[in-house]
């Protein structure tokens, strides 16, 4: 029977010789450039950032990664775990976002003096939950962010970083370590706060899978109302342009993000957009510095689109194997219709590929069983299709028995005889059999001999006594 080959190559089946081989495992590399410095893909520039993380969120895919294990400095976007560790808190604890107010204490104020990114809070002014977090992610304000740690720290910020670290290291992060709620920079690096930005990347995700927090980071400004110090305080997003209508970076895939910008520092971003049924996670750690922070800003936002783009540009969910397809068979044991039965694909098989990529490139490996006892069922799963590109699975598909076969009721005896042939206890029971027998017949013998040779002196003693006699 013919195997089904269209859109793919069955491995260790024949059919797939040497040099067909290795023609598409060349082909396969150069239209997907591995490389242990980059991901799945490769982009046709440079990025320029030192980290890289591109995921599509849909199916988890990672599509692009440079230098996604390593550590760096995280800056502000050590306000996306904040965020996140205070909308947890508060529902572990059952609080209200809006009752729950924070005042600004004296020591918080003393340390984010000086800093560039403040939301106007002054001293002693209480601010509910909510507002702050709407500060610390629209303004990136420092001093929101410190207020949030020592709120939910016991009035220590040290011990909310703890917090931050064992958070962290539940969400698999393994490259990170946070010193403080708002991702100062200290020339001490034991001091600093270190991410890798695959790190970043899992943090960022559970951020916008949290509703409040997607939609704090998609709001363009939120005005957080009376307080004891002002009658109103407006915070304003001014820390993703990528989504700001006004600014030369919007771009209007953009669901939510956060950047870290500051003098001094590489700067860092980390945004989530969404078009054309696609959405993609992009982590960008050590971005260049620019001539000023216009220009930083500059490179950090030209770049994040420039990748988006090329994702949305070249990639799609493609049809890699339809429902149905028969595939391979295996044999049939026990029948006296058919000694095989074809195996057919149950579901349909489709994955975020490559637009040009030519899927004939797609290697098959089967793991099947070495024959099926009859009646076989029809529609019974008995093995798995995996889908190999570039020595890499992408995925596997259940293989399905496509008839129903029923059994031979003498060769099912047949062969149920024969399957106790060739069991240990079998062969024990016969060797058993046969050494018994063998000892039996050997004690017969040996009986019979000594009884002959009594005989023999009986009747010797007889003569014996009777001249004896005479």
């Amino acid at each position: 029977m013919k195997k089904k080959t269209k859109g793919g190559k069955r491995e260790g089946s024949g059919g797939f010789g040497p040099l067909k081989r290795l023609c598409a495992f060349l082909l396969a590399a150069l239209l997907l450039a591995p490389a242990a410095a980059y991901g799945a893909y490769m982009p046709s520039f440079q990025p320029a950032p030192r980290g890289v993380y591109l995921e599509n969120t849909d199916t988890g895919k990672l599509i692009f990664e440079q230098n996604a294990g390593e550590r760096m400095e995280a800056g502000y976007l050590a306000k996306l775990m904040t965020a996140l560790m205070t909308v947890e808190y508060m529902e572990e604890k059952g609080l209200s976002l809006d009752d729950e107010k924070v005042a600004l204490k004296l020591y918080i104020q003393n340390l984010v003096y000086g800093s560039a990114n403040l939301g106007g809070i002054l001293q002693g002014e209480e601010v509910s939950v909510r507002g702050l977090l709407y500060a610390m992610l629209l303004q990136s304000a420092n001093e929101a962010a410190m207020m949030l740690g020592d709120y939910i720290g016991d009035g220590s910020v040290g011990h909310f970083a703890d917090l931050m670290n064992r958070r962290a290291a539940e969400l698999g992060c393994t490259g990170t370590t946070f010193t403080d709620p708002a991702g100062f920079h200290d020339d001490d690096p034991a001091e600093n706060n270190w991410t890798t930005p695959r790190d970043m990347g899992i943090i960022f995700r559970r951020v916008m899978e949290n509703d409040t927090l997607r939609q704090i980071l998609q709001s363009r400004s939120y005005d957080i109302g009376p307080t004891n110090k002002h009658g109103s305080l407006n915070q304003f997003n001014y820390t993703n342009a990528m989504m700001s209508t006004a600014s030369d970076y919007y771009y209007a895939p953009v669901d939510g993000g956060f950047i870290s910008v500051v003098s001094g520092q590489k700067a860092g971003i980390a945004v989530m957009a969404s078009t054309g049924g696609y959405s993609y996670l992009l982590v960008l750690l050590e971005s260049p510095q620019g001539a000023d922070l216009a220009g930083t800003r500059d490179t950090l936002y030209t770049e994040a689109k420039n990748l988006l783009q090329w994702a949305f540009d070249s990639f799609a969910v493609r049809t890699v194997m339809e429902k149905g397809e028969i595939m391979e068979e295996v044999p049939v044991r026990f029948s006296s219709v058919t000694d095989h039965m074809p195996l057919a694909t149950s579901e349909t098989f489709m994955a975020l590929m490559p637009n040009g990529l030519d899927l004939t490139s797609i290697q098959y490996k089967y793991e099947l069983p070495e024959a099926l006892a009859a009646p076989v069922q029809k529609g019974l799963e008995v093995g798995r299709l995996h889908l190999i590109l570039a020595d890499e699975e992408i995925g596997w598909v259940p293989l399905v028995t496509t008839d129903y076969v029923e059994a031979s009721q003498l060769l099912v005896w047949l062969g149920w005889l024969g399957a106790i042939v060739h069991t240990f206890w079998f062969k024990f029971w016969v060797l058993f059999v046969i050494t018994f027998v063998v000892l039996y017949s050997s004690l017969l013998v040996q009986v019979k001999r000594r009884k002959q040779r009594q005989g023999r002196y009986s009747r010797y003693n007889a003569h014996r006594s009777q001249e004896r006699y005479l």
